[in-house]
């Protein structure tokens, strides 16, 4: 490799960190201005949307970015994909009503499901397997530090400029993203010769209905027809999916038993992780007594685990089986899950446990990630690599609902719980770390069942050798 081409593949991380940044960032930052939002734009009623309309949009859209990836290109999909992310950015900023707000939020979101999974995938077709443990270890530091600075970075937006430029200051780092992709990626041609439209459309109302319930499951409340719905339609996808000639999840991907482990293994993950960031926030307020802000803190080993984790996991992949990290994640799940049941013990054990879950999570991201664009063929290089994001913030969502069920009867037994200011007496502090405790419960379980299913995973190695292209 020339030191020409050294120079571009580093520019090209660099403008792919950057956009992995913003998209990670703008899930984060909006939390501390939404009051300055609603103050501005009123609308209480809907305030909850404008996280909703965000994670959704992101979420849903992941399989769709990447099977359209597979069919028409990286680079033209990545750009299309940024630039639908800057015009929502710039919408947002200069929205004058909250459902301006909430719609702009959307767009944000779907173009900002074409940076996250895009960005994965163009490493898996870009790079080595050696360079992309490497770069899956700088990726995923990325998106930490989006997690950690994105708070502080927003509250001082709003404090001494505005809160339209939560929004607004996407646009110059974005331009710079734009112009290192158009400048630095290169396709390495088509695939597939069409995408599955009715599928498409199946599939995004199937997954956007049941996401629907799960984030505002509280509003829906015991309604069961939305979910029959995303049943139904789901049961359609199946139905059309057997009889495309082009089906925009080709299922064949699941007969393989390492990446169907490595599918389920980030829908468990996710329910485990995704639940507990949920939900142990609330006990560190309502019963341990911090503020919002030490409580955010504190539980930043979950994000630091599974930061380290994920580079650890990386560089030992390459070198040995998929099985030793897989073991690995299992083990650090169900260990820190545990830990987390045992609250009584005291505020170590608790932050052990966080931080064993962070590394059982980073364990499981990377090894499955590298393995699985390792494995298949490049045609399908992107819908593979969306469905692990895609299960794993699936899993995310239904573990917020379940965990809630012990949560939900103590949240509205204890009255202080439903003021804005919540004082609990020391019997009530013990009934909520009982349901916490439940919840965590719960979460266990899911782990010992990812861990078992590790177990199984083959002891296979994977090959040295560059992503092959496609014809």
């Amino acid at each position: 490799m020339t030191a020409m081409e050294e120079r571009g593949r580093r520019l090209l991380l660099f403008g792919l960190m950057l956009g992995i940044f913003l998209a990670a960032v703008d899930s984060t930052v909006v939390a501390v201005a939404m009051p300055s939002i609603v103050t501005a734009l009123q609308g209480f009623d809907i305030y909850s949307w404008a996280f909703t309309a965000y994670i959704l949009t992101s979420t849903v859209s992941g399989p769709l970015w990447g099977r359209v990836s597979d069919v028409y290109g990286r680079r033209l999909i990545y750009i299309i994909g940024l630039m639908l992310f800057l015009v929502g950015s710039l919408l947002c900023g200069v929205a004058s009503s909250m459902l301006q707000l909430i719609v702009f939020r959307a767009v944000q979101g779907f173009g900002g499901g074409a940076l996250l999974i895009l960005t994965f995938t163009l490493l898996g077709e870009l790079f080595s397997l050696k360079e992309r443990a490497k770069a899956t270890g700088y990726t995923s530091s990325v998106w930490a530090l989006a997690s950690i600075v994105g708070p502080p970075l927003g509250g001082f937006i709003v404090d001494n400029i505005s809160w339209r430029w939560i929004f607004l200051i996407n646009l110059p780092a974005g331009m710079v993203c734009l112009l290192v992709g158009m400048r630095s990626i290169k396709d390495a041609g088509r695939g597939y010769a069409k995408v599955d439209v009715k599928g498409a459309v199946l599939f995004m109302a199937a997954a956007t209905s049941l996401l629907l319930y799960l984030n505002e499951f509280e509003t829906f409340g015991t309604s069961t027809l939305i979910l029959l719905f995303s049943g139904a339609v789901f049961s359609l996808f199946l139905f059309n999916e057997r009889r495309s000639e082009s089906p925009l999840i080709p299922f064949h991907l699941f007969r393989d038993k390492v990446l169907r482990t490595g599918f389920v293994g980030n829908f468990l993950a996710g329910f485990v992780f995704f639940g507990i960031i949920a939900y142990i926030p609330l006990y560190l307020q309502w019963v341990e007594g911090f503020s919002a802000t030490t409580s955010g803190t504190l539980v930043l080993p979950l994000v630091l685990g599974w930061v380290l984790a994920s580079n650890i996991a990386a560089r030992i992949v390459v070198k040995s089986t998929v099985r030793i990290p897989v073991f690995i994640s299992g083990a650090a799940l169900v260990s820190g899950t545990a830990l987390l049941t045992l609250l009584s013990l005291g505020l170590q054990t608790l932050l052990a446990g966080l931080a064993l879950v962070g590394v059982g999570m980073g364990f499981t991201v990377s090894t499955f990630l590298i393995t699985t664009q390792t494995l298949v063929d490049r045609s399908v290089l992107g819908i593979a690599t969306s469905l692990l994001s895609f299960l794993r913030l699936i899993g995310g969502a239904i573990s917020a609902a379940v965990l809630y069920i012990p949560i939900s009867s103590t949240v509205s037994s204890v009255e202080s719980l439903n003021t804005s200011s919540a004082v609990l007496s020391a019997a009530e502090k013990a009934q909520f770390t009982a349901s916490i405790a439940q919840s965590m419960s719960f979460a266990a379980a899911v782990a010992v069942t990812a861990f078992v299913l590790y177990l199984f995973t083959p002891s296979i190695r994977l090959s040295g050798r560059a992503p092959a292209q496609r014809p």
